[in-house]
């Protein structure tokens, strides 16, 4: 079962067929992208309306390589407050248990970092296509949370598994944990394996046209490249 939160602050026809279109396993790789695109202009602009006067200077905006150049471009856009502040990772996924149901425990390293500076981190924005278990953004969260000392950190993505917000509020210690605030738009109580239903359609990085795992590792974002 699926519910639907937040729709009231973005175009509610637009959303739910953007998410309609990730869910599609049909869905070609061009319009996969154009979705989380725009569920990512949504996104951002209900953080807009919710976070009030924070500039682009005081926030950062953290993805992974894969989010960039779709999702996260899009939360910079609708955000609306100009060129933001980023940190991009770029993750590999190891298993170290696998339950009899199919579920996995994972650890998702870093192999590679882009990190801009930032003065004064009022607000760090987690941007992520799907939040199904903790391991992405709990690493990337550690790596950056004593560096850049937020005082609110948003973690969004167009859907959530019913587990993951509980799930990441228990990693981290309540001083951390009270700055969280999460933003979705859709959240899905049913899992198969390690894959929620209906989720986002599977595995983002070939439906994103980027290859699997490995692959995927040796792309270099666009949002990446005009910084460098």
């Amino acid at each position: 079962m699926r519910k639907y939160e937040n729709l009231q602050y973005g175009d509610d026809e637009l959303i739910r067929k953007s998410l309609d279109a990730l869910a599609d396993k049909t869905t070609g790789v061009e319009e996969y992208r154009n979705a989380f695109e725009m569920l990512g202009i949504e996104l951002g602009r209900v953080l807009a309306h919710d976070v009030g006067d924070v500039s682009a200077e005081e926030t950062m905006l953290v993805c992974a390589s894969e989010d960039a150049d779709w999702l996260a471009k899009g939360v910079e856009n609708g955000f609306g407050k100009g060129k933001l502040p980023v940190s991009v990772y770029w993750n590999t996924r190891n298993t170290v248990y696998e339950l009899e149901n199919g579920e996995k425990i994972e650890i998702s390293p870093i192999i590679k970092a882009y990190e801009e500076p930032i003065v004064k981190c009022r607000l760090l924005v987690v941007v992520k296509s799907i939040i199904s278990s903790s391991c992405v953004v709990k690493t990337q969260l550690t790596r950056l949370i004593d560096r850049v000392h937020p005082e609110m950190i948003v973690i969004m993505a167009p859907v959530m598994y019913k587990d993951a917000q509980p799930n990441l509020l228990k990693e981290f210690p309540k001083e951390i944990s009270s700055k969280f605030h999460f933003l979705q738009f859709a959240i899905d109580e049913e899992r198969e394996g390690g894959e929620v239903i209906p989720g986002i359609g599977g595995m983002v990085y070939p439906r994103l046209g980027l290859g699997d795992l490995d692959k995927k590792n040796r792309y270099i974002p666009q949002m990446v490249k005009m910084r460098m």
